[in-house]
């Protein structure tokens, strides 16, 4: 619908706002809301930025989102221990890091509008951590910051998540708890406050890519179910994945990079339910890829798009494959950053965040006036039958629908077999026949996770709203997917849900013919979570997705109909929406939040000591023997530095551990390319926390922390670190057993371990008449990738060397043939001398192999 403004300005051009604000009124709830004046009009001002990345604060026990079935209620999958934890409730214990889940806050401003990007590491958003943010910077800064906080999220099912109070998504990741989402939020607003601090003049562009994963290397379609659906009459039949590869680049004023934010979808799946280490997956793997192309610390960071049915690809196994998904993506990232234009001009900003009512009988679908998609009224007969009529004889829906017979919502939806039979909305049709009555479900979790009768809402609050938010930035400079160069604004559209890749492309489509925008970026897993977000033929074609969604059918596009008024409402007008003047879009509040747990950590006087002997049971993420300090030498690729020792409790306790080398007599940080230190934070150092006696938590227990590194290098030279003396250094906290609720009172606490020498990695050689074979062999218990075209566990091609061939008599022959690789194996076709007894191979890190060939 238009308001009644007289400021409309041209869509999807940028729009010189230099005439003088006049008052106008509007209706700010869109037909049916309380009319406010409208005083303050959007102005144009130079680009500001800021940015900001570090780890998140969550204590190790606390659960894994993302895999229901980590619930005892479904079978504890992962299970590694019966060991309890205060952090859980129902769900499988996390125990310990892979790779610590970080934040990144990039803070834009052009002098007159703030917009504050979060992103996080964590299975899903909440509106109300969004909520949360919002008073914690007004407050900090002084600045409004209502309709102007964006929370996103890589969408990892391996990063903790009980940190939403909504009891529907307890199913994904536990109770509630009070501690985990402070603790979140605290750290979130941290980094914000810093990329604050750090604001400067900026230059900003976008870059965009089409089919930019032909061979599906990084990410691949995995809803078969709608391969037969042709919606678009340009998009065949078959697999489809969003296609689309979107950067957002900026840089300071004097072009140094500042952040790189780069936009596909892809599920944070590749560790399955059976992980309970923290990972950032797939999707922080990328980041951690992508980020080692730059030589200083620039903040890379990773937005979903249609991630809800695309899966992650890689090759190798288990964390190995993370690091190939990084390694397929990065370069493609790159080459189109450095293709993406900046300017530093002046932009005009402006967000917008709704709660939009989901009221079952206001979710209506008009795609701008062509049609009419609704639920028929509820009827609440128990011997209600619907008409079974779900298309019309042209294919089309029919409308109203009467299958979705619902009072609350209905989830688990599209499975030919109910997964709780009798308890269905109603309808015998397929796909509505499985759909089981939310009220249903909301029983069953008060059941599984302890709550009171009390404690029941219907409808459930989490389903009455869902939060959106829209922005407008422009003019920005953008290379286009056929690599010309053109200025427009930019639409970015934050989703609260996994959207799906034909749901992606309606809103780009009809952004650009509602809005003229026709650079729209649709960012989902943002602001709130609404389960999945198909459009209305998609959901009816069935399969796992439609199941993980409260509001049905016409759900998804519903919200997308809420964005899309928004921008015509509000971002194609000079007029600046008064942050919900008329209390119209408020979010949802919930019950039984705001109050701390009281069980404190245990008091550990012994943290920071090295342990005399291996414990009776203690729990390591890789099959090596565990050790208590590092061997005295440890080959590249194949040894592995281990120190394990008395630590805080985890309430306290997660303790960060570096390698460092000796240069020059002192002790330094080994760093990355980028500059960043090699520890728990990227994927080189393994952590892991086994308490004794394993439960209960309420018990006093002692806490041993154990640290694992292979020996391998950062991205670029893994094979080829360099040789020299290294110790692990860890540091951690321990409870100072003074405070009654979080945040603890802690003492910091140090251990290093034992120095060693890492020496070069012994090649395995063979010989065929005139074939040298060649490879680097990783132990079995390895965990990192030596190479896309090896194995983390097998066999790796080497770069190429030198052969040497050696005679009885000491005569050396050097042989310079270059190598072929295939199957984690290099070949080098060279003439062997009559006389040698011996051949050497070393490869340029000064790896080593020799073969004796015999006597002559």
């Amino acid at each position: 619908m238009t308001p009644v403004l007289m400021l409309l300005a041209c869509a999807g051009q940028s729009t010189d706002t230099s005439t003088t604000a006049t008052a106008v009124t509007v209706d700010v709830g869109g037909g049916d809301g309380p009319e406010v004046a409208i005083l303050d009009t959007v102005t144009p001002g130079a680009p500001v930025a800021g940015v900001a990345e570090g780890p998140l604060d969550f204590p190790v026990g606390s659960p894994l989102g993302g895999y229901t079935g980590r619930c005892e209620c479904f079978g504890d999958e992962g299970e590694v221990d019966k060991r309890d934890s205060a952090y859980i409730y129902k769900f499988n214990r996390s125990v310990g890091v892979q790779t610590r889940p970080r934040g990144q806050a990039v803070w834009l401003e052009n002098g007159d509008q703030d917009l504050l990007l979060l992103k996080g590491d964590i299975i899903y958003s909440f509106d109300g951590l969004v909520e949360d943010l919002e008073e914690r910077l007004t407050a900090a800064t002084g600045i409004d910051m209502e309709s102007k906080v964006v929370v996103a999220t890589n969408h990892s099912h391996n990063a903790p998540a009980n940190y939403a109070a909504g009891m529907t998504w307890f199913l994904g990741g536990d109770k509630y708890n009070e501690e985990v989402f402070q603790r979140l939020s605290t750290s979130l607003a941290d980094l914000a406050l810093e990329a604050w601090e750090s604001r400067q003049a900026a230059a900003i562009g976008v870059g965009i890519a089409k089919d930019w994963d032909p061979s599906d290397a990084v990410y691949s379609d995995r809803r078969p179910e709608n391969d037969e659906l042709v919606f678009f009459d340009d998009i065949e039949a078959g697999a489809y994945k969003d296609p689309y590869l979107t950067v957002l680049r900026i840089d300071t004023a004097d072009g140094a990079p500042m952040a790189l934010l780069h936009a596909f979808g892809v599920h944070g799946t590749s560790l399955g339910g059976d992980n309970e280490m923290w990972s950032s997956d797939a999707p922080g793997a990328v980041e951690l890829a992508v980020q080692e192309y730059f030589d200083t610390p620039v903040l890379v960071g990773h937005l979903q798009t249609g991630a809800g049915d695309a899966s992650p690809r890689g090759s190798d196994g288990g964390y190995a494959r993370l690091e190939t998904v990084g390694a397929y993506a990065a370069e493609a990232i790159i080459d189109l950053w450095e293709r993406t234009p900046t300017t530093t001009d002046p932009i005009r900003m402006e967000s917008v965040t709704h709660a939009v009512d989901m009221d079952r009988d206001k979710i209506r679908i008009t795609r701008n006036g062509t049609m009419d998609l609704h639920y028929a009224a509820y009827d609440p007969d128990e011997d209600f039958t619907p008409d079974e009529e779900i298309y019309a004889a042209d294919g089309s829906i029919i409308s109203p629908i009467d299958e979705f017979n619902t009072q609350y919502g209905g989830a688990f939806c599209g499975e030919d077999i109910p997964l709780i039979p009798g308890v269905s909305v109603g309808s015998a049709s397929f796909p509505y026949n499985s759909c089981i009555e939310v009220e249903t479900i909301a029983w069953v979790i008060l059941g599984f996770f302890g709550l009171e009768e009390a404690d029941l809402q219907l409808p459930l609050p989490e389903s009455t709203r869902a939060t959106v938010t829209a922005a407008r930035i422009g003019p920005l400079p953008f290379s286009e997917v056929d690599g010309t160069e053109t200025t427009d604004d930019l639409l970015l559209a934050f989703f609260p849900g996994e959207m799906t890749a034909m749901f992606t492309e309606q809103f780009r489509r009809r952004a650009a013919a509602e809005l003229g925008m026709k650079h729209a970026l649709p960012v989902g897993y943002a602001q709130d979570h609404e389960g999945y977000l198909l459009i209305p033929e998609d959901w009816l074609t069935g399969g796992y997705e439609i199941a993980i969604n409260i509001w049905g059918p016409l759900s998804g596009e519903y919200l997308m109909e809420g964005v899309l008024d928004i921008g015509e409402r509000w971002l194609l007008t000079d007029a600046l929406e008064p942050a919900d003047a008329g209390g119209v879009y408020q979010p949802v509040t919930y019950r039984n939040t705001g109050t701390l747990p009281t069980a404190a950590p245990d008091v550990t006087p012994d943290a920071g000591m090295v342990l005399d002997e291996i414990p009776e049971y203690m729990y390591t993420p890789v099959s090596a023997d565990p050790a208590l300090q590092p061997d005295a030498e440890l080959p590249r690729v194949q040894g592995l530095a281990q120190l394990t020792w008395a630590g805080g409790d985890p309430g306290v306790d997660t303790p960060e551990v570096f390698v460092e080398r000796l240069e020059d007599g002192d002790w330094v940080e080994v760093t990355t390319a980028s500059g960043r230190p090699v520890n728990d934070t990227l994927h080189d150092v393994l952590l892991a926390h086994t308490p004794d006696p394993l439960y209960p938590w309420e018990d006093a227990q002692t806490h041993t922390w154990w640290a694992g590194w292979q020996v391998v290098g950062t991205y670029w030279e893994r094979a080829g670190i360099p040789a020299g003396t290294y110790r692990l250094h860890a540091y951690g906290d321990t409870y100072g057993g003074t405070a009654e609720t979080w945040p603890w009172d802690t003492e910091p606490y140090e251990v290093i371990s034992d120095s060693f020498e890492v020496v070069p990695a012994e090649l395995s050689l063979s010989l065929h008449g005139s074939s040298l074979s060649a490879s680097l062999n990783a132990p079995a218990w390895g965990y990192r990738l030596i190479d896309t075209a090896g194995y983390s566990t097998g066999a790796n091609p080497i770069e190429d060397g030198v052969v040497t061939f050696i005679a009885f008599d000491g005569t050396e022959t050097v042989d310079s043939a270059v190598g072929t690789s295939s199957g984690g194996v290099t070949t080098f076709e060279v003439t062997v001398p009559g006389d040698a007894v011996e051949v050497v191979l070393t490869d340029v890190y000064g790896n080593i192999g020799t073969l004796e060939l015999g006597s002559k």
